[in-house]
């Protein structure tokens, strides 16, 4: 069994890197993320292959992503963190706002009930969504699962196509291609990196914190830049196979997309992504007109998808990733922490108060 675990996981790891070397030859965008992300989802839903992708290879992805995200905040660019707070709130509550709308929207026109559109249209996360949703009485796990999927599947393919043809370019406001690269840090350095990501990741799965693999190792190296002032690179090989890595993830989830593109609320939830897509570009319009933050960082600062997906985008298109990083994890936290509960918690309340 375990022989056979081995074969299928060389032969998904070759398939995921040679659909990233077809999109890489031909000029496609993120193609080291979207190569396996469309091989793993074709596949996954048009044949029976056991394909195998252990879920330490994905957390390897999302430590080595999370440490190239760290290495973009400075002090200077914390401190913009700090000044950005109230723009954050207001970007966050937007997004949240029109969702929230959007699901109303959804709920008469489709077989969904308020509780299950609301959850689904949240861009929270597929799975801390799908999690929310069990708890609430009526809802359907899913169909949140599915509107999630839809909503994911959209945003990280055409927001990247956007930033890369048709916004313009920021590749003079980034330093990460500039900085000192990681294979130069004494020893020492090194060692006392590796274990506040060992000591600090551990707390955080401990206590059942969001997203640790990803977390842990970003805290750790803001730590490390703050108070070394020795900023590093990674090398881009690095972060490519990084890139591999989480793509084959995501496209392995994304099963039984059959059954979901013969659903009756398939067009209305496109359409929703679609709307909230053009309502993050009016805002980040907006947002750069009157305040002059720089148009590409404010989109994709304010694109409805994951932290992670949005940060190899802006690393990729030449933008802050400082900036993108701390407006989705802001949004994340909020939600996780504060709108869902309060979501779920009225939601209950309401059906307590009908029953």
């Amino acid at each position: 069994m375990a022989e056979k675990s081995v074969k299928w996981l060389i032969i998904t790891a070759v398939i995921a890197a040679a659909a990233g070397f077809l999109f890489a030859a031909s000029g496609m965008f993120l193609p080291w993320l979207l190569g396996p992300l469309f091989a793993m989802l074709i596949l996954r839903n048009t044949v029976s292959w056991p394909l195998h992708w252990p879920s330490w290879i994905r957390n390897t992805g999302l430590l080595i992503i999370g440490c190239q995200m760290g290495t973009s905040f400075t002090s200077e660019a914390i401190k913009l963190m700090v000044i950005f707070l109230p723009y954050m709130l207001v970007l966050t509550l937007a997004v949240v706002g029109f969702s929230a709308v959007s699901a109303l929207f959804l709920s008469k026109n489709s077989n969904y009930n308020y509780h299950t559109a609301l959850l689904g249209s949240f861009p929270g996360g597929l799975s801390q969504m799908v999690v929310l949703s069990e708890e609430v009485k009526g809802a359907e796990p899913s169909a949140v699962a599915f509107m999630q999927t839809i909503r994911i599947l959209l945003v990280i393919t055409l927001v990247p196509f956007l930033v890369t043809y048709f916004f313009p370019s920021a590749e003079s406001s980034s330093n990460a291609h500039h900085q000192t690269s990681i294979i130069y840090l004494s020893t020492v350095s090194l060692i006392f990196l590796a274990i506040a990501i060992i000591v600090l990741l551990l707390g955080m799965v401990r206590v059942h914190f969001p997203i640790p693999f990803m977390l842990a190792p970003l805290i750790s190296v803001i730590g490390f830049n703050v108070i070394t002032d020795a900023s590093f690179g990674l090398p881009d090989a690095l972060v490519a196979s990084a890139q591999v890595m989480l793509g084959t993830h995501l496209g392995l989830q994304m099963k039984g997309m059959k059954k979901l593109l013969a659903a009756k609320p398939l067009i209305i939830v496109v359409v929703m992504n679609l709307a909230l897509i053009a309502f993050c570009i009016i805002l980040s319009f907006a947002l750069n007109s009157f305040f002059s933050f720089p148009f590409l960082e404010m989109f994709l600062s304010a694109a409805p998808g994951g932290v992670a997906e949005m940060a190899i985008t802006a690393y990729t298109v030449g933008a802050d990733v400082s900036t993108v990083t701390s407006f989705h994890l802001f949004r994340i936290f909020f939600i996780l922490f504060a709108a869902a509960p309060l979501t779920v918690y009225l939601l209950k309340r309401k059906l307590a108060q009908t029953a």
